[in-house]
């Protein structure tokens, strides 16, 4: 019963999100078109005058429809707030792995990796401020080669993004000492979410599991930190 239960909230709850819409973005800085998955909350074009939290989410083409399931059901439950949801696609293996490239030295963005590190600041963001009504508060979200690199957001001394959710991150060159010295150096509130699971590298795991004890000895109130 609970389970006939579960599946007609999930029903249900389908109608409560705009459908997903697909819109192509022209991109100088990749040098080419890029799909954008857009939905919409329930309340948009109720009051036009809210504004609401944006997330971006990096692997779009298979990322985007989770998300925007868990937020349907949150939603629902009044457990999640509203959200304008964007997902970026990079549904080949070849372009998520250019869109992450980072110098094996320096461990930053280089090349097609710092063009898509652009794209998404001084391209994107600007644009989807401009089309949409977006509240002060912003979310990026990733899986493994892309949440190792939305890590570089927090290099900046005023962060583009409040929140970050880092699935499986593959994490670039020391991000394990260099992320939480930026958690503990940014001024302004920051939310950062990281998991891994039992079937990730134990390499992978290894790097996490040092991030995390290091995040996790950060006395800091403006530092909002979860891992699991």
């Amino acid at each position: 019963m609970k389970i006939i239960q579960t599946l007609a909230v999930l029903l249900c709850s389908m109608s409560i999100y705009a459908q997903k819409t697909v819109e192509t973005f022209s991109s100088q800085k990749l040098g080419g078109d890029r799909d954008l998955y857009i939905t919409l909350p329930p309340s948009y074009e109720k009051d036009k005058n809210q504004k609401f939290p944006l997330l971006l989410v990096l692997d779009g083409e298979y990322l985007f429809d989770p998300f925007q399931g868990a937020l349907k059901f949150g939603n629902y439950w009044d457990d999640l707030p509203e959200v304008i949801l964007v997902g970026i696609s990079q549904n080949k293996q070849e372009e998520r792995y250019a869109d992450s490239e980072y110098d094996e030295e320096s461990g930053l963005p280089i090349e097609t990796g710092a063009n898509f590190f652009d794209f998404i600041g001084t391209e994107l963001m600007p644009y989807l401020e401009k089309t949409y009504r977006i509240a002060p508060f912003k979310i990026i979200a990733g899986h493994d080669t892309t949440a190792g690199f939305l890590n570089f957001f927090l290099y900046k001394d005023n962060p583009v993004f409040d929140a970050y959710i880092s699935l499986s991150p593959e994490l670039a060159l020391d991000m394990e000492n260099r992320i939480p010295e930026r958690l503990n150096a940014i001024a302004k509130p920051i939310y950062y979410y990281q998991s891994t699971a039992d079937g990730d590298l134990k390499k992978i795991q290894k790097r996490i599991k040092e991030l995390d004890e290091k995040a996790k000895a950060i006395k800091k109130e403006t530092l909002n930190y979860k891992f699991d």
